[in-house]
């Protein structure tokens, strides 16, 4: 399973952050929630908290916090967006 989110910054940029397993299971022990339970549950935080773990994995170096102050928008990429 892997999710596609875009993140817009307040600065502009955008950028697709692939969500996969090993943030799904940080989820789900972070929130103690299930990831299948996201549809029902879903809260904002819930989303920039997948796509910061995601970023995090990938070699960012800002807390949760800090990241967020930079975001203007999350959602789902759109996946006739997508490089290929």
């Amino acid at each position: 399973m892997r999710m596609q989110l875009e993140v817009e910054f307040e600065d502009g940029k955008k950028e697709t952050v692939a969500v996969n397993m090993a943030d799904m299971v940080k989820f789900e022990s972070h929130f103690n929630l299930s990831i299948a339970k996201l549809g029902q549950e879903m809260k904002i935080s819930h989303l920039l908290w997948l796509a910061w773990s995601a970023l995090s994995r990938q070699g960012l170096k800002d807390d949760f916090d800090t990241w967020v102050e930079k975001v203007g928008n999350i959602g789902a990429a759109d996946p006739k967006a997508s490089k290929g």
